[in-house]
């Protein structure tokens, strides 16, 4: 686990997953928000024990508890904590589709309660945070997270870091929608500051222009469409 400031109350924290047969582990970034009502969550970490970490982290460094939980889609390195955040009675939310979703890849599991909305604005004291669906991408029910008074976007896996040169797992993207889902957050955040991708080390909103130039060159590299075979 490391948990690093990128604006005044706000902190990324990045846990690490090694898959099977490699043996670079891959780091996962997610939020903290600091707030005068108690912290909020953005993401669990990868796996229980390191949530566990980071709720130990957040007591012992911020003096405070987490209030309120949010994962922003159904992949294992946004929820991979969640039993243990149900578990210490914090509050998880997600959207309908996560929710769902978290369902289909985990029957077994409590899923998130599914409260949160295309658009979602939460109010902590002096906090605004801004939730937001801008279309399927790297996920059928990606979000990203706003914090207008920090000016700090946590663009999730939908967005890339700079040293990134491919998409990353494909497995559930939508690579057709995702450019446009791409402009409606570069569109809507302007000012942001600070992007935090999903993976690697947060930049500014030039992390959006990368992200659209690895999609332009994925489409590139698409296999040409078989030429017919005519008789003569």
């Amino acid at each position: 686990m490391r948990v690093r400031a990128v604006a005044p109350h706000v902190y990324v924290h990045t846990s690490y997953h090694t898959y099977p047969g490699t043996t670079a582990p891959v780091p996962s970034n997610g939020l903290i928000v600091q707030t005068s009502k108690g912290a909020v969550l953005i993401d669990t970490a990868w796996d229980p024990e390191q949530t566990l970490r980071l709720l130990r982290w957040i007591a012992d460094s911020l003096h405070q508890r987490v209030r309120l939980a949010i994962v922003t889609h159904a992949h294992d390195d946004r929820t991979g904590g969640l039993a243990v955040l149900q578990a210490n009675g914090i509050k998880v939310y997600s959207t309908p589709l996560t929710a769902r979703r978290f369902r289909q890849l985990h029957p077994q599991a409590l899923p998130p309660t599914a409260a949160l909305k295309p658009y979602t604005l939460i109010r902590a004291g002096r906090t605004r945070l801004e939730l937001f669906f801008p279309g399927p991408a790297h996920a059928p029910d990606n979000l990203v997270a706003w914090l207008p008074r920090q000016k700090v976007l946590f663009g999730g896996c939908m967005v890339r870091e700079q040293a990134a040169t491919a998409l990353g797992n494909l497995d559930d993207a939508q690579p057709a929608r995702w450019p446009a889902s791409l402009r409606t957050v570069a569109t809507r955040y302007p000012k942001a500051r600070v992007v935090v991708p999903g993976h690697g080390q947060w930049g500014g909103t030039e992390l959006l222009t990368h992200t659209a130039k690895l999609l332009r060159e994925a489409a590139g590299r698409k296999p040409p469409t078989a030429l017919r075979e005519t008789k003569l």
